[in-house]
């Protein structure tokens, strides 16, 4: 292609988009859908925090629509007449699958204690022990997602 095409291409596309390209990564607080998470579920992510202010924008923004999307089959699951996972053992079986199936095996390990993290704030949020996912269990296991989506998302860090 002549570098002549190019150029007019290049006025062509500024002209119709203007000066201003909205090219903004990472992305602004100001977009995020979700409000923050009380302070006291904060504080489940803090041993997350220092792993994930290593992590790539594109890595934090990946996994924090992911755990935006896993409180959001969690709510519906609890909507459903029959729910699907119905303890904190399925939804341990549903979370490591769904991880399973979203994270590519050469991205397995690639920040070191990002895995105990995350369990970590389930764990503070429902305990450790196997109970049944009633509306409070799953609650709280919806509320440990958004602290995790929101811990990810960038917020200036």
């Amino acid at each position: 292609m002549k570098p002549r095409y190019i150029v007019a291409a290049m006025l062509l596309f500024f002209a119709w988009k203007g000066a201003v390209l909205e090219m903004e990564w990472p992305p602004s607080p100001a977009k995020v859908l979700a409000p923050a998470p009380p302070p006291e579920s904060l504080k489940w992510a803090t041993s997350l925090r220092p792993i994930a202010s290593k992590m790539t924008p594109r890595d934090r923004a990946y996994l924090a629509n992911f755990y935006e999307a896993i409180a959001f089959v969690l709510l519906r699951d609890g909507d459903r007449p029959t729910p699907i996972i119905t303890d904190t053992n399925k939804f341990e079986a549903f979370h490591a699958g769904s991880l399973d199936l979203a994270i590519d095996r050469k991205d397995v390990g690639k920040y070191d204690g990002l895995g105990p993290a995350i369990d970590e704030v389930f764990v503070a949020a429902n305990g450790a022990d196997i109970k049944t996912l009633d509306a409070d269990a799953r609650g709280k296991m919806v509320a440990a997602c958004g602290v995790l989506s929101w811990t990810f998302t960038i917020h200036g860090e």
